[in-house]
């Protein structure tokens, strides 16, 4: 008998009072995690001068990344014991705490642990969001649906900057925290009367929380980030090693769990299409980092922009995410293959772009190099948050969803690492001369070229293991 053909998804699909109120509380998670560090860019310098340890700032951001990478991958154990709902409430209200204590904060150390807990729920809220997409929406919705929150994700990419500068201007920084305590309570509300429990809550299975492993993760997201803090010849690649040894221990115990695994147990196994979308997405997330990380300074020492123009340069790299993401959401499955494909081979150019024209300029052109190479990402992040779950097996759907916001995260944690010390070794930590600038401005690109070659080949077999048409 033949298949009828899946009918194409249209966005009213989405607008229907069940689905739209999902949407909204999904938009509403993911608010509150992506633009966090945005704000937190614009108020941390006000608020360090106030309360000391300015030279604790860039912990801040380091560990609130540690703590949302090591929470999002236990969310799909903490769903199978605690269930959808529950588990939403409670990242919630963790973040709540968090923003709490960075709104009262009376010095540094205390505004350090407020950021591991805030890092701690707002990882565990995008990894939920990820559960929950699967779980709301039928698969020919997916991409939609990846590219409406692809839109949140930009609009709070762009909003954060301006929020947190807004209360730092006006001498009320604490109250940017202090808002979004309140949108935390605003979520619980939301989650409480908003969402159902599913099937899939009704009898939850027990799980252990993985200790030994989650600390395996966060020494080498720790170890990782602290290579790229100061360059050393024997010290740095020490770390690097280390840290990288550090997830080797933990992936390898992870796969030997039984009951308590967090990653599927394929993860890093490349016979299978989800080992395949994984080193693919790990790889690019890595070498999206430097522009991000280095950009900015670059900006203002060799073109003359202030740190608001820098800073919305940069973001026009979120903007082609959400842009690409939201049109090629559109591509039915026959496209699908040449989509993941197309998009690895754009962040290549878009990354050759960037190693030749960020020294000499004009900004008009940096801007296009930061734009292609994002919405490479944007165009297939969709489709590969689509096949890497639909490749899972059924009892793995949960670690697979949990599976894609932890590699992303640790590819920017590693990426971010990998650039600090190309940075460091240049000698731009030592002095910001021309031509250590000019220097940064093309190994900080050249140097990922190889690794997004080898994302460009898992890519191309992860599309034939997936055998789409």
């Amino acid at each position: 008998m033949q298949e009828t053909p899946e009918l194409p998804a249209r966005w009213r699909d989405l607008f229907v009072p069940g689905h739209l109120t999902q949407i909204a509380v999904l938009c509403l998670a993911l608010w509150l995690h992506a633009s966090n560090s945005m704000l937190t860019a614009t108020t941390m310098p006000t608020a360090a001068l106030e309360i000391g340890g300015l030279h604790l700032i860039s912990w801040t951001f380091a560990l609130y990344l540690m703590g949302s990478i090591v929470a999002g991958a236990t969310m799909g154990l903490v769903v199978l014991k605690l269930g959808l709902k529950r588990t939403m409430i409670l990242a919630t209200f963790v973040y709540f705490v968090g923003s709490v204590i960075c709104a009262v904060a009376p010095s540094m150390p205390i505004m350090l642990v407020g950021r591991i807990v805030q890092g701690l729920g707002g990882g565990s809220l995008v990894a939920l969001v990820y559960i929950a997409t699967d779980r709301f929406f039928s698969n020919r919705l997916l991409p939609k649906v990846i590219g409406l929150t692809s839109v949140l994700w930009l609009t709070a990419t762009l909003s954060g900057p301006a929020i947190g500068g807004a209360f730092a201007t006006a001498g009320i920084w604490r109250w940017s925290y202090g808002s979004f305590a309140v949108q935390a309570l605003f979520l619980i509300v939301a989650i409480v009367f908003l969402v159902k429990e599913d099937k899939k809550d009704t009898s939850p299975q027990p799980a252990k929380i993985p200790f030994i492993r989650l600390f395996w993760l966060a020494a080498a997201i720790f170890l990782v980030s602290l290579a790229g803090a100061e360059f050393s010849l024997w010290r740095s690649p020490l770390l690097v090693f280390l840290g990288c040894l550090a997830l080797v221990f933990f992936l390898v115990r992870d796969r030997r769990s039984s009951d308590s695994r967090m990653f599927p147990a394929e993860v890093s196994d490349l016979r299978y299409a989800i080992g395949s979308g994984l080193l693919m997405t790990f790889v690019y997330c890595i070498s999206l980092m430097s522009f991000l990380v280095y950009g900015p300074l670059i900006l203002m020492e060799l073109h003359g922009l202030n740190p608001l123009m820098a800073g919305y340069v940069v973001a026009a790299e979120s903007a082609a995410w959400g842009f690409t993401a939201l049109i090629f959401s559109n591509v039915g499955s026959k496209g699908e293959k040449w989509v993941l494909r197309a998009g690895g081979i754009t962040i290549f150019v878009g990354t050759a772009m960037m190693a030749f024209v960020l020294a000499s300029g004009p900004v008009w052109l940096i801007l296009i190099a930061a734009a292609v190479g994002n919405a490479g990402m944007g165009m297939m992040w969709g489709f590969i948050i689509k096949n890497v779950i639909n490749s899972a097996k059924a009892a793995d759907k949960e670690r697979a969803s949990t599976a894609l916001p932890s590699i992303q995260q640790i590819g920017f944690a590693l990426g971010a690492a990998l650039s600090g010390l190309i940075a460091n070794y240049i000698g731009l930590g030592d002095g910001l001369t021309q031509e250590n600038l000019l220097s940064a401005s093309f190994w900080l690109f050249t140097a990922f070229l190889p690794l997004i070659a080898i994302g460009n080949i898992a890519a191309w077999r992860f599309t034939r293991q997936l055998d789409l048409p």
